[in-house]
């Protein structure tokens, strides 16, 4: 899900490392990591963790979302103007995404047709059909880890967003934009029955694709605003997003479908990404090593956590520990441990084979 901020000769960008988008990063993993947490932890032992705060935490995503949008968009926008070729882009994409994503994937497959009672092995038909929808992440696959089902609008959005390398025309892409997300935001307001619709064009017409959009509107739109309004972007927006997850919590909604996570979560996500980068440009930012190591290792541990969490949680409800206190004490312990795991995944196994991969495809395709 996550998506990262480097870039090379076929993808330049003004400033290569954006210290606080990978702090971002790290906080909406993390977010989606107490989520599941207060989910699981509610349904499998019956507790409150967090006082369950951090039901709103799936919100996370929104913030993933968003970013994708701006990253890509920031990323490429002098490759956009020189290259013309989606084929560099799309390699770079799925190399990000894919390789990590198979090795988690094939491990939890392994382990839990070992071990049917660590995850939800006995819900998954191990067809192949169902095998190879599942590794290729396409729409409506079955999910053997529960985040999957966002890396495939993610591959959506790189698909629609290589389509602006193939139209000479900027301005007729920046429309068809436009008339998409216009489109979206109608049928969310009448309530259209999305739900209702096929696969396929549930997938097209998802209200959280417009998260998408506002992350490109985003890297357009910070060269041309003032500086000196980046900390109130901030701000405003961190209020915001705090006021969403609080009626959330409490089950008011400005819309009664998904697009009420656009409005309370991807707005202010957008208004806070924005002045962050905004500000970061203006100004020489020092970040703590572990944030950006956590931000480095997002996808890492937003792929691995929610398995590890669940069989946490298992564990502890087999070992027969009832005390609350304890409870949140181990689970939080587990948590930190799944962040460790994730870093050194990343460290040692997604990013060498990221750019083993990477330069692979240079040779290949140059």
């Amino acid at each position: 899900m996550p998506t990262a901020i480097s870039s090379d000769a076929t993808m330049p960008s003004p400033k290569p490392n954006l210290n606080l988008i990978q702090v971002l990063r790290g906080i909406a993993s993390l977010l989606v990591v107490f989520f599941h947490t207060t989910v699981n932890d509610a349904a499998l032992l019956g507790k409150d963790f967090c006082f369950g705060f951090f039901s709103f935490g799936k919100a996370g995503v929104d913030i993933f979302f968003v970013l994708s949008g701006f990253i890509i968009t920031y990323t490429s926008l002098k490759a956009l103007k020189t290259s013309g070729k989606p084929i560099p882009f799309l390699r770079r994409r799925f190399i990000r995404i894919f390789p990590a994503y198979w090795i988690v994937i094939t491990i939890f497959l392994v382990i839990q047709s070992l071990f049917s009672s660590f995850y939800n092995s006995g819900t998954y038909n191990y067809s192949i059909a169902n095998i190879l929808s599942t590794y290729f992440l396409l729409p409506g696959h079955l999910m053997v880890n529960g985040v999957s089902w966002t890396l495939s609008y993610e591959l959506f959005f790189y698909i629609l967003f290589s389509i602006a390398f193939i139209i000479p025309s900027k301005k007729l892409v920046f429309i068809l934009g436009l008339i998409y997300a216009i489109v979206i935001i109608v049928l969310s307001i009448i309530n259209y029955p999305v739900d209702a619709q096929s696969t396929w064009t549930m997938f097209f017409i998802f209200p959280m694709n417009t998260e998408f959009l506002m992350g490109v509107i985003a890297a357009l739109i910070i060269p041309k605003i003032p500086q000196g309004i980046s900390m109130g972007l901030i701000i405003s927006g961190s209020l915001l997003f705090l006021t969403g997850a609080l009626l959330y919590n409490n089950h008011y909604y400005v819309v009664p479908n998904e697009f009420n996570r656009v409005i309370t979560f991807g707005i202010p996500s957008f208004l806070i990404i924005t002045g962050v980068v905004k500000f970061e440009l203006g100004y020489k930012i020092k970040v703590h090593n572990f944030l950006l190591a956590l931000g480095e290792a997002s996808y890492s541990l937003y792929l691995v956590h929610l398995p590890l969490v669940v069989a946490a949680i298992k564990l502890i409800g087999k070992m027969g520990i009832a005390d609350n206190i304890i409870i949140h004490c181990l689970l939080l312990l587990v948590i930190f441990i799944i962040c460790c795991i994730s870093v050194f995944f990343f460290r040692h196994i997604e990013k060498p084979i990221i750019n083993k991969l990477n330069a692979y495809g240079k040779t290949i395709f140059s």
